[in-house]
């Protein structure tokens, strides 16, 4: 076969067409695959930093809700003791009411967070953590109408039934905890709650 021959033969021009444009097009195809795998790959990065970002927030959440329980209950408790003394100063109640407040802004963060990540126990912690609220709360209305020498509202409102109230407490803001731990995954196993 010659040069002028190959190149008039219709079936060889038609197939040096071909090859061409089947090769562009399944390098095309190839390319494509590789986008999509590579954009699948981003976009699973993506949702596990979205994840790891939330759980991370909840669990800092969960750090700041439990210190300000914390602290709150021990100024209740300091102060329910200068109550009994009859040792009550400005700074005593300007520190009580900053943790009444700090609290107050821990407790409302962790509906919002806790509530929005879809945690795996966001209920019980929430329920744990509305209960632990709830009490502090009356423990505080109490010991601050006694200090300003109001009248009980309730039958049984003294300073013996706050100090009670305070100490029954401790074993609540202890199961707020363990109910917290679990909610983000931490062991209860070898840790000693405070």
């Amino acid at each position: 076969m010659t040069f002028s021959q190959l190149s008039t033969d219709p079936t060889h021009i038609v197939s040096t067409l071909l090859s061409g444009t089947m090769a562009q097009r399944l390098a095309e195809k190839a390319k494509s695959k590789e986008l999509d795998h590579s954009e699948r790959q981003r976009a699973e990065e993506r949702q596990y930093e979205t994840k790891r970002a939330v759980e991370e927030a909840v669990r800092t959440c969960y750090i700041m809700l439990n210190t300000a329980s914390l602290e709150y209950h021990s100024e209740l408790n300091n102060f329910c003791y200068a109550l009994r003394a009859d040792h009550v100063t400005d700074d005593l109640r300007s520190r009580l009411d900053d943790a009444r407040r700090e609290h107050r802004t821990s407790y409302s963060e962790a509906q919002m967070r806790v509530a929005s990540a879809g945690r795996r126990h966001p209920d019980d912690a929430l329920t744990a953590a509305d209960d632990v609220h709830r009490r502090l709360s009356r423990i505080y209305g109490v010991l601050k109408r006694l200090d300003g020498r109001i009248p009980p509202r309730r039958e049984g409102e003294s300073l013996e039934h706050a100090h009670t109230q305070i100490v029954e407490l401790w074993e609540q803001l202890s199961e707020m905890r363990r109910i917290m731990r679990r909610s983000i995954g931490v062991p209860a196993r070898g840790l000693r709650d405070q």
